[in-house]
């Protein structure tokens, strides 16, 4: 084999390596209600019992604001969108079950920080301990540590899990 020949085959074996990567390398998948039951039933399900159960809540996209809406912060969106959300207290009814029974909740939406308000909303609404309650929260990072605080105040486990990007 002749040089050339040797540097044509290795630049067409080059390419074709890059095809594959490209190909294999896909985009992370969406949020889903369907994603978020399998992230949380893959944090929380190990520990569950057969007879438990998981309870999927999916925190939907905010609609887009009108125009001439003022604009505020992400966070001052989501905390003011929580504040008229009717899932808080639905959440909150669910949740306060945790007092006396397991109950286990994967929660997630494609708004990391509104989904974050909701439940964060939810467990200030429920008055007492809740102790069988563990919820698997996929969202960002940033979203998690007050959460966090107020789980344990509760006696909740919360499990934490990334959100696909």
């Amino acid at each position: 084999m002749r040089r050339s020949d040797f540097q044509l085959t290795l630049a067409m074996l080059a390419v074709a390596a890059a095809g594959l990567l490209g190909a294999c390398a896909s985009a992370p998948p969406q949020m889903t209600p369907e994603l978020v039951a399998r992230i949380g039933y893959h944090s929380l399900g190990p520990e569950m019992k057969m007879s438990d159960q998981m309870l999927t809540v999916w925190v939907p996209a905010p609609a887009k604001p009108a125009d001439g809406t003022p604009s505020m912060s992400p966070e001052a969106t989501a905390a003011l969108l929580a504040a008229s959300s009717p899932m808080v207290s639905d959440l909150a009814q669910v949740m306060a079950r945790g007092a006396v029974e397991p109950v286990n909740l994967a929660v997630g939406g494609p708004d990391s920080a509104l989904a974050a308000q909701i439940l964060l909303r939810a467990f200030r609404a429920v008055p007492m301990p809740v102790p069988y309650l563990r919820i698997a929260f996929v969202g960002r990072p940033v979203d998690v540590s007050e959460l966090a605080a107020t789980a344990l105040m509760k006696r909740a486990v919360l499990q934490f899990e990334l959100a696909p990007i």
